[in-house]
């Protein structure tokens, strides 16, 4: 799948040594040049991605995988650039993910820093696909029918990808259901229907993983809780 904005910010690369040994990745936040504009962030690990060329304000295109995990009884989304392309594509399409329900976690609710009361529960799909990822997304309020969300149900999600800093300068990714549907549906594109976010003309975002393998995230590089903004994420 493919994400595509303006470049608004690179960060610092991060290096540590894992089980794996020592790993390397920056992460990069694009914002989305739509009527309701949003940030991503989305991380380059190791060198198999050429950055050398990327400049603030450039729009790029930028293709990516999604992969989430747990960690202390928390999900973490990270979104894995494998390839980043000069400009923007002009129309935006559907993004779907399609999967299995296998976990459903405790609705939450609170209060923002708006005032604003806030309530949205997370599930988690895993992708029926040679190398499975398991994919956690939010419905946020009452908007989605729920009652189709059933664990063991196949499910295709449509969804939005939203990135947020925190105080302590890192950047945290959650992934926002808009529609979901019972089964495989199988849907066709409608331009800019979620902010910028676009499927990629190959469907399966590990059609490349040969040429460009992507390496496990190991636990120690999952980013800290941070909800001093007052979002359960």
């Amino acid at each position: 799948m493919e994400i595509q904005g303006r470049l608004i910010q690179i960060c610092e690369p991060v290096t540590g040594e894992g089980r794996n040994g020592q790993w390397k990745r920056q992460d990069f936040v694009i914002e989305t040049q739509t009527q309701y504009p949003r940030k991503a962030c989305f991380s380059v690990v190791g060198d198999k991605v050429d950055t050398s060329n990327l400049q603030l304000q450039n729009d790029i295109t930028v293709s990516v995988n999604l992969e989430s995990r747990e960690y202390n009884g928390r999900w973490f989304t990270d979104v894995r650039a494998w390839r980043i392309t000069p400009g923007a594509i002009q129309h935006s399409t559907s993004v779907d993910v399609v999967g299995k329900v296998i976990a459903i976690l405790e609705p939450k609710s609170g209060v923002g820093k708006n005032g604003k009361e806030w309530k949205m529960q997370e599930f988690v799909i895993e992708t029926q696909e040679q190398y499975p990822k398991k994919i956690c997304f939010s419905i946020w309020g009452d908007r989605i029918d729920k009652s189709i969300l059933q664990i063991g149900e196949m499910v295709t999600v449509s969804i939005d990808i939203d990135s947020r800093q925190g105080t302590n300068g890192n950047w945290f990714t959650s992934i926002q259901a808009y529609k979901v549907q019972k089964g495989v549906v199988q849907t066709n594109p409608a331009p800019n229907a979620t902010y910028g976010v676009q499927a990629a003309t190959n469907p399966d975002p590990l059609a490349n993983a040969a040429a460009n393998p992507v390496e496990p995230i190991q636990p120690d590089q999952l980013k800290a809780n941070d909800e001093t903004d007052g979002l359960p994420f």
